[in-house]
């Protein structure tokens, strides 16, 4: 055997046995010897082999660069998650004419079966899919259906057709709009019967490939009964009988987790106790599936001794660390607080050593559930706390990066911050502080698993943070069935109110659907008055002893609160911007940099005033009308503007936008074109003349490091009706776009009224304002004019972000 065949095999025994680092050097110098040796192939393979190494160890944007090389393709494909429909074009055409080539070798297949692999594990499942579905057709013109590599492609196809069901999943879970959320549930029905048949399709003969094929069959059975049953419309009862065999079979023939690498079985055995722990649970599926004297916590127990056993013979800390807090969950589910208390804690310290904070979290979390129910507050807090500082140390990688948590925030992240919010704000004193900072952690959070973007770039505020000018911040936060109202209104100067949800909640949900209604205009004030009354007594009369009588104010809102027009509260005697300038932020950090408007900024106008091709785009609303006051809002515009760049109509093309954004440094960037927000990130778009510009394409036309974006305001978007976090958007969009502020509306506003509030908006910024301010004074003018003194003329307008 020759010295780079010797390497490869070596390096092939140390990832088996969970030793990636040595792999990945090993690899390297197979890498070496075969360039000296000038093998091309030889190259290629070991390159694969390297990805193999740095997927586990979870450099997975690393192993997709090293696959690229290997492949010949551009390494593009692994870059911006956010553009992936753009990705996914360029990567047929260049898959296609790869599978051109003549002679098709089989390490191509191996590495297209790697790509799909990584591109599903850095968050691009769509991109997965299409390359997998390449790599077996390649297969089959090499005749290699029957081989363990054919194997391989169809239990990769369905783990990329299981996370495409899990995405779905979360956008059902996730939006509001009725349209939207029928068709993520079509999709997730569609995918995840998609993962079964292709789970069902690996061959037996391929004992290990098979093995794990079963174990994810098993699991999305029973995930499908447990979180959908009602919904996605997959035959549980046919499927029983199935599931049934599947459990006996893993069960009675233990020798095939021998046929798995050591570090692959370790995780196999823990997949299958888990699946044991929550069949115990479901007491309809544990009769059908075992027998009275069978118990499957026992088996599951069994199970995680092998596990734990194999991971301290390799001196794996990670697998076992996973070992220990499966053991935690089965003591868990035996009622034993004690010992499994234990073992969580020896599973965080094993975490902890080996900064796998992405496990850590988990067992941080649930030690905080159990330090709670033994009413040892210090610590469940302490331990909440953990879990989410070791969330923040994988912001940007775990939440883009790694699906499982990406499409499954609901589930798996959401619940940490409410759980710690909800404890802290349930002691006798209530550390408030604490609960606003994790209240808009949260919310940058939610941020970035919409933008799917990674971190969210947050404005450095330290030079005004011990500043008594600063606003005070109203956090609206829904705990449960109460809401919390707090307010900040110093650094240190804390004020809380709890109200029943109950008492609020009618009134918010019959305001909400009123401002979103097309017969709001029509309605008289006297018949939604009662709402923004009843509104402003609950959730803000209690604190207004508080704060000053005029000024600003930040409001910071839970996902419950997103699309309430804050502007319409009302005190008996007048509206609540009548009083206070008001702006919106996810965080308060947002807003504490000093706004870089002057008279002499530089503004980018675009506008559509006409039918333009884009409105015939298959996200864009049906019947969109045209906006003839579009050039009346871009003249006044530029008369109070120093210098202005117009697009308009024809001229405002995806194309010269983007340049115009390249070449350019402007400060404001104003848009009076047709746009819309929704809680799905796939319908946040704005119309450029020829195309739809979606929220995630935004970013890459803004993104100026030189010279920021200061204000950028949208004139003519709207949120989408019926969803309840549709605003979410707005925030998306300026976080897309690095805005310090924007300011848009939440439903589509009568365009002469927006002409003339646009027009007092820039005189307000031309003599010095605040953006928040001018925005207010704008609106005063309008409300002062009794043919536009209706809210639905003037509250839809928010401004999020900085309101300097």
């Amino acid at each position: 055997m020759s010295q780079a065949q010797q390497l490869t095999q070596t390096g092939h025994e140390q990832l088996h046995r969970g030793q990636a680092s040595a792999a990945l050097q090993t690899w390297e110098a197979a890498y070496q010897t075969y360039y000296r040796l000038n093998d091309s192939e030889g190259m290629a393979g070991s390159l694969i082999n390297q990805s193999l190494a740095l997927q586990a160890s979870g450099s997975y944007l690393e192993a997709c660069r090293t696959l690229i090389q290997a492949l010949k393709l551009e390494d593009w494909i692994c870059e911006n998650p956010q553009l992936q429909q753009l990705s996914l074009d360029k990567s047929q055409k260049h898959l296609n004419a790869l599978l051109e080539k003549e002679p098709l070798m089989k390490s191509q297949v191996i590495g297209l079966q790697n790509l799909g692999d990584v591109l599903r594990l850095i968050g691009k499942p769509e991109a997965s899919y299409f390359v997998l579905q390449k790599a077996l057709l390649m297969a089959g013109s090499l005749r290699l259906t029957s081989s363990k590599l054919n194997a391989q492609l169809l239990l990769s196809l369905g783990h990329t057709e299981r996370t495409l069901y899990t995405q779905a999943k979360n956008i059902y879970q996730l939006i509001d709009e009725p349209g939207a959320k029928q068709e993520a549930l079509i999709t997730a029905q569609s995918k995840a019967q998609s993962a079964l048949e292709l789970y069902q399709k690996v061959g037996v003969e391929q004992s290990g490939i098979a093995l794990q094929a079963q174990l994810n069959q098993v699991s999305l059975l029973l995930e499908l009964e447990k979180l959908l049953p009602a919904e996605i419309n997959v035959n549980l009862e046919a499927e029983i009988q199935s599931l049934q065999d599947l459990i006996k079979q893993l069960l009675t023939t233990p020798q095939q987790f021998e046929t798995l690498p050591v570090i692959q079985s370790i995780y196999a055995r823990l997949n299958l106790a888990i699946t044991l722990i929550q069949i115990d649970q479901n007491i309809k599926l544990r009769r059908l599936i075992f027998s009275q004297e069978e118990n499957p916590l026992s088996t599951a127990l069994l199970l995680a001794k092998n596990a734990l056993f194999s991971a301290q013979e390799i001196d794996n800390l990670r697998a076992e660390s996973y070992s220990l807090g499966t053991f935690g969950d089965i003591y868990l589910y035996l009622g034993k607080i004690p010992e499994a208390t234990h073992y969580f804690e020896r599973a965080m310290g094993l975490a902890q050593s080996v900064q796998a904070w992405d496990i850590a979290y988990q067992w941080q979390w649930k030690l905080g559930r159990l330090y709670q129910l033994s009413e040892k507050l210090g610590k469940a807090s302490d331990a909440y706390e953990a879990a989410i500082s070791s969330l923040d140390q994988v912001r940007g990688n775990i939440l883009s990066v790694n699906p499982e948590l990406q499409f499954a925030f609901k589930e798996k992240v959401e619940p940490v911050y409410y759980e710690y919010m909800e404890l802290l704000s349930s002691q006798n004193r209530a550390n408030l502080e604490q609960v606003t900072e994790v209240h808009e952690k949260l919310r940058i959070a939610e941020l970035e698993n919409f933008l799917q973007c990674g971190k969210v770039p947050i404005f450095s505020g330290k030079q005004n943070q011990n500043s008594q000018d600063l606003p005070p911040v109203i956090h609206l936060i829904k705990l449960g069935n109460k809401v919390e109202i707090i307010l900040k209104q110093s650094p240190k100067n804390f004020y809380s109110y709890t109200v029943e949800l109950k008492v609020i909640n009618e009134d918010l949900n019959n305001l909400l659907k009123l401002s979103q209604s097309h017969y709001f205009i029509e309605t008289e004030e006297v018949d939604f008055l009662v709402y923004s009354q009843n509104l402003y007594k609950w959730l803000f009369a209690p604190i207004k002893k508080y704060l000053p009588e005029s000024g600003n104010l930040i409001f910071i809102l839970d996902s419950y609160f997103y699309n309430l027009p804050i502007t319409m509260l009302h005190d008996g005697q007048k509206y609540l911007n009548e009083s206070y300038s008001i702006s919106i932020a996810s965080s308060s950090r947002f807003w504490q940099r000093q706004s870089s408007l002057s008279k002499h900024s530089r503004v980018l106008l675009g506008g559509i005033s006409d039918v333009s091709p884009s409105f015939k785009a298959p996200l864009v609303p049906k019947n969109l009308k045209p906006l003839p006051e579009v050039k009346t809002e871009i003249e006044n515009i530029k008369r109070n503007t120093a210098s202005a760049t117009e697009l308009l109509d024809p001229e405002f093309t995806s194309h010269n936008f983007r340049k115009k954004v390249e070449n350019g440094s402007f400060q404001v960037i104003h848009l009076s074109t047709h746009a819309q927000f929704s809680s799905d990130p796939e319908q946040n778009f704005f119309l450029t003349w020829d195309k739809p510009f979606n929220v995630k394409e935004f970013k890459f036309l803004l993104k100026n490091q030189y010279s920021p974006i200061d204000l950028l305001v949208l004139s003519a978007c709207q949120t989408a009706k019926g969803d309840r976090r549709s605003a979410l958007g707005i925030a998306g969009m300026a976080a897309q776009a690095g805005a310090q502020s924007t300011i848009a509306t939440l439903w589509l506003v009568d365009a002469d009224s927006t002409a003339q509030l646009m027009k007092e908006f820039y005189i307000g910024l031309k003599n010095g304002m605040f953006k928040t301010e001018a925005l207010r004074q704008a609106q005063l003018k309008l409300m002062s004019n009794p043919k536009y003194f209706h809210p639905y003329f003037w509250s839809g307008f928010v401004l999020v972000g900085n309101w300097l």
